[in-house]
């Protein structure tokens, strides 16, 4: 196993890369332009003045890896939809475990918020890995010349 890192640690590098460049800045767009007034609508009792910036950090690091794993090496040697079809798989489970568990346990937590969010969480983790698969398939070809 730590032959194939050595062998594809470049592959692996830009793939994380595109991933966390993908995730952020599809998410910034949604959190921070297209759905923010949903959230600050709908949530508003539940948002902090303050955001803590750690957990969400932890968050995307630790889920970009996952992304990577799970979609994208999982899917190396077949098509991009692959990569698709299994980062929207992972991201229904994902932000379905969250969403489904903060509705069923947080008062002031609207099925509305739970439906987008669930919806959202599902289309960014496909598009991530399918950002992540392109960045490994872009160093493999290169390596392949």
């Amino acid at each position: 196993m730590l032959s194939n890192i050595i062998r594809f640690a470049k592959n692996i590098v830009v793939s994380l890369i595109a991933i966390f460049v993908c995730f952020g800045v599809l998410d910034f767009l949604w959190l921070g332009v297209i759905a923010d007034g949903w959230y600050q609508s709908e949530m508003a009792p539940l948002l902090r003045s303050q955001f803590i910036t750690w957990p969400w950090v932890v968050f995307y690091l630790m889920y970009g890896c996952v992304v990577f794993v799970l979609a994208v090496v999982a899917n190396r040697d077949k098509s991009l939809l692959y990569a698709g079809i299994d980062g929207a798989l992972l991201g229904l489970a994902s932000y379905g475990a969250y969403n489904l568990t903060a509705y069923s346990i947080i008062e002031g937590f609207t099925l509305f918020i739970m439906l987008i969010d669930w919806a959202w969480g599902t289309c960014l983790t496909s598009a991530s890995a399918m950002a992540g698969w392109l960045g490994f398939q872009l160093v493999k070809g290169k390596s392949s010349e």
